[in-house]
C-alpha cells in the first residue's frame, strides 16, 4: 500500500505520459506540481525557481 506522498508523487509522475511508470518524474510534471500545491506563487517561488531545483537534485 502506497502512503499519501507515494500516491501523490506517482500520479503526477505518470500525468499526460502514457509511457511513464511513475517511479521518475520530468521536469514538466514537476512544474505541475509545484504549481497544483501552491508552491509556486509568482512572487516568492517562480517556475523558474521550480525548474532550477529540480535541475540541481535530478
Amino acid at each position: 500500500m502506497l502512503s499519501a506522498l507515494q500516491e501523490a508523487f506517482w500520479r503526477f509522475a505518470v500525468h499526460g505520459d502514457t509511457r511513464a511508470t511513475g517511479k521518475e518524474m520530468h521536469g514538466k510534471n514537476w512544474s505541475k506540481l509545484c504549481k497544483d500545491c501552491q508552491v509556486i506563487d509568482g512572487k516568492n517561488v517562480t517556475v523558474t525557481d521550480a525548474d532550477i531545483v529540480f535541475s540541481k537534485i535530478k
